[in-house]
């Protein structure tokens, strides 16, 4: 075997790994706006990389379903419609029904505290006005949790298919801080379900949390100044 091609491959796996990480915290960031053009040779220039690992990370970005690719014109950053929100977020509102019913069924004593535990956090982080990103993360914990807890692995793997395209809804049109409180009460009453070992209960709240973030999601997207929800 040719080492110094295994090395060449390494480096350009590693390289393309970073573009995507860039170009993507770029997106979330709302660094690169919803309809904005990317450019190879723009991109390639910032990150000061050749125009081959972008183009990969451009091609990994849209497989997430960030990006689109247009016949002739290009690549952009996704422009969200009330359709897309709904797509994902009825998909999303099964997934983590069914995953909260599982965590019902099979909490014990060390996951109650656990789950307390988190709801403590959340708690803190919001009346302390933490920024966005440190809301973000904690909710992102939570949600992880319950699939951690439910144990299926396929229902987890397809969890985190939504989990790109629900991060630039948020990016997009982030809530506002009476969601967030609604949203901390929200999570107290699956806590509150899933500790208690009512897989049915659990599971309507946390479909009925969804289809709130949904109906938040749409609200917020309307305000976007350029956006006309359905397009």
């Amino acid at each position: 075997m040719n080492c110094g091609v295994v090395q060449m491959s390494l480096n350009t796996k590693t390289i393309t790994g970073a573009a995507y990480e860039r170009i993507k915290a770029d997106i979330m960031s709302g660094e690169y706006k919803p309809g904005q053009h990317l450019l190879e040779k723009e991109l390639s220039e910032q990150l000061e990389v050749s125009r081959t690992p972008i183009r990969d990370a451009l091609v990994r970005l849209q497989e997430e379903g960030l990006l689109v690719s247009k016949p002739h014109r290009g690549v952009f950053v996704r422009e969200l419609t009330e359709k897309d929100i709904q797509d994902y977020y009825q998909t999303r509102a099964v997934l983590e029904g069914l995953g909260a019913k599982l965590a019902a069924r099979v909490v014990v004593k060390k996951n109650e505290e656990d789950l307390k535990e988190m709801l403590s956090e959340m708690t803190k982080v919001l009346a302390e006005n933490k920024e966005d990103q440190q809301i973000i993360s904690i909710n992102n914990e939570f949600h992880d949790y319950i699939f951690q807890l439910a144990g299926n692995e396929v229902l987890n793997k397809m969890r985190k298919t939504l989990a790109s395209p629900i991060a630039l809804i948020r990016a997009t049109s982030w809530i506002n801080d009476d969601r967030k409180l609604e949203v901390l009460r929200e999570h107290e009453r699956i806590i509150h379900e899933i500790i208690e070992k009512n897989p049915i209960k659990a599971q309507e709240a946390a479909e009925v949390h969804i289809y709130n973030a949904w109906e938040s999601a749409v609200t917020n997207l309307r305000k976007l100044p350029n956006m006309e929800g359905e397009k």
